[in-house]
């Protein structure tokens, strides 16, 4: 079945928690330390690796926008146009517009690169973990991923 480019839309929820994304970060942290108790440092070494480890995350975890709703209206314009993303920020959730500059998928995530145009325009990466949406957005996405992967090849 030919899909275009222009009939596909998408308006997915994304759920902002994510065990796989968790999995993720406690294997990364878990090899982080083994490495460090390998590298037998100094006791205050040790401490002032995890302060600031602990300041990284904190600061991501409260700086970083976090995308609760994904869609791509209208159907008559191209598929890299007119997103609209439901962003979750330090200041309340709000609508942002964005143009698709890239996505890529993995058996268990997407990477999706976007230019948002409003608020303010800036360059804006989200990952999207499985468990993040449902069964039928996820068919959807990917539908999205191989048809543009398709055009550009």
């Amino acid at each position: 079945m030919m899909i275009s480019l222009t009939s596909l839309r998408i308006d997915a929820p994304i759920k902002p928690a994510s065990y796989l994304r968790m999995l993720f970060y406690i294997v990364l942290a878990s090899v982080m330390v083994i490495l460090a108790g390998l590298a037998s440092l100094a006791l205050w070494q040790y401490v002032l690796i995890f302060v600031v480890s602990a300041a990284v995350v904190s600061y991501l975890a409260l700086s970083r926008p976090i995308l609760l709703h994904l869609s791509q209206p209208p159907l008559d314009k191209s598929v890299y146009q007119y997103w609209q993303l439901l962003m979750r920020t330090s200041r309340g959730d709000t609508l942002w517009q964005a143009e698709l500059a890239a996505v890529s998928s993995y058996q268990w995530v997407m990477c999706f690169q976007f230019i948002i145009k409003e608020p303010y325009q800036r360059h804006l990466s989200v990952t999207v973990f499985r468990d993040q949406v449902s069964t039928e957005h996820w068919r959807e996405l990917m539908i999205l991923v191989n048809t543009i992967s398709h055009k550009t090849s």
